[in-house]
């Protein structure tokens, strides 16, 4: 899995641009996705339509993948909101996430902090799309894959709002996939792999 420090970290400088790019496009994938999906189901659902049907309630195995997502859209809300700040403390970041990504995303904000950053805009997450799924294990667990645009988020200057210095990307939309899994009864995201040679 590739973090955040390998991706060209410097913690003498601002976030490199691809590393940018990458939290930026999961944030916004997330919170993008979340709405566009709120706003769908609202014009495909009638107005005299109240009560789900029983088919799409009764299958637990798609129920599962829909909370999953619906964490995971969760996790990547919280994560710009963190890197924002930066800080953790005041987002509900450790609710959906643990282990390499909870680390990763404590690293960057230490950095960002120390460095005088903050990140503004929004990533764009498109096609979450549960590509695997493991529900009989002890630790049920699904895989995630999604196209992750980070273009509109940027690295500044937190005293002075400009942009800040950084590598330039060639890459700035690409394939993430992400490994979740279900912790008393509640999907948390481990870790998450970015794939910029993986365009989409």
């Amino acid at each position: 899995m590739a973090r955040l420090d390998q991706l060209g970290w410097n913690s003498s400088r601002a976030v490199p641009a691809f590393l940018l790019t990458v939290c930026v496009a999961l944030t916004a994938a997330c919170t993008s996705s979340s709405g566009t999906d709120n706003e769908k189901d609202k014009a495909a659902t009638p107005t005299t339509s109240a009560v789900p049907s029983k088919s799409a309630s009764l299958d637990p195995t798609e129920a599962a993948k829909a909370d999953a997502l619906t964490a995971y859209k969760a996790y990547w809300t919280e994560l710009p909101k963190a890197f924002a700040v930066p800080a953790i403390e005041g987002t509900d970041l450790k609710r959906y996430a643990v282990a390499d990504a909870l680390n990763n995303a404590m690293e960057t904000v230490a950095n960002l902090k120390t460095n005088g950053r903050v990140m503004t805009g929004e990533p764009v997450l498109s096609n979450a799309t549960v590509t695997g799924a493991e529900l009989e294990k002890k630790t049920p667990n699904v895989s995630v894959s999604a196209c992750l645009d980070v273009s509109k988020w940027k690295i500044t200057d937190k005293k002075t709002g400009q942009p800040a210095p950084v590598a330039s990307s060639a890459v700035s939309k690409y394939v993430i996939t992400s490994l979740m899994e279900r912790w008393d009864g509640s999907w948390k995201v481990l870790k998450y792999e970015l794939h910029a040679d993986q365009p989409c």
